[in-house]
């Protein structure tokens, strides 16, 4: 049958099916969205954050498997999503902060890696909601990460301190709000089969206290 013999529905459809096919191929290889649930990346994530994440900088997981191909390694400082380890159908965001062979110290609330000190310069403070509507406040400093500058949380005492060594094809992350972030430190080493992809751009925000949008955040680029 011709193309100017086929009926319109038989168009639409296959229009239909190609555009699904596009999009499924874009959304397990190119980008995809990831909506922030907790307060563990605050202050440079917010529960409601929708993000782009980029799916190749890692290499390209064959969707519905543990298979990863073209494998490339991430970056300190990388804020990146991945497999949950303890439970394969979540996925989680945290800052990578060793990368393999890497010692990562974390002691009284300060991170060293490979024996040296990330500095941390206070700014202030930060009010901000848990997930269950309380609030909650903590000071604002500046972590130098080998060169890598971003904002964490702390309070005056840590939640868990250790010493780790990462083993080769695995990560360490943290959480930004490193007194409300279940991370590394807790359930050990992101291997490199699980990392999903890095977190790119805000492209919506939603404040559920307030019931309203967060404009000034709109079009952000994670660091």
């Amino acid at each position: 049958m011709s193309r100017a013999n086929k009926p319109v529905w038989r168009e639409w459809i296959e229009s239909l099916l190609i555009i699904a096919a596009l999009a499924v191929v874009i959304r397990s290889f190119v980008v995809a969205p990831f909506k922030i649930p907790s307060t563990s990346m605050v202050p440079t994530l917010e529960i409601g954050d929708y993000l782009f994440v980029l799916r190749y900088p890692y290499g390209f997981r064959i969707p519905f498997t543990d298979t990863q191909i073209l494998s490339k390694q991430a970056n300190r400082g990388d804020v990146a999503v991945f497999v949950y380890p303890e439970d394969k159908s979540k996925d989680y965001i945290k800052r990578v902060v060793g990368i393999p062979g890497d010692k990562i110290t974390y002691r009284d609330n300060i991170l060293f890696v490979n024996g040296k000190e990330m500095p941390l310069q206070q700014k202030g403070k930060r009010a901000y909601y848990m997930a269950d509507g309380t609030a909650d406040v903590s000071d604002v400093f500046v972590e130098n990460l080998t060169g890598i500058s971003h904002e964490v949380l702390l309070k005056h005492y840590s939640i868990k301190d250790g010493e780790w060594v990462v083993p080769e094809g695995h990560y360490f992350v943290l959480g930004d709000n490193r007194n409300n972030s279940r991370d590394s430190r807790f359930w050990g080493f992101v291997p490199q089969s699980y990392m999903v992809g890095r977190a790119a751009i805000i492209w919506w925000s939603w404040d559920g206290i307030k019931g309203s949008v967060r404009w000034d955040r709109l079009g952000h680029v994670i660091e």
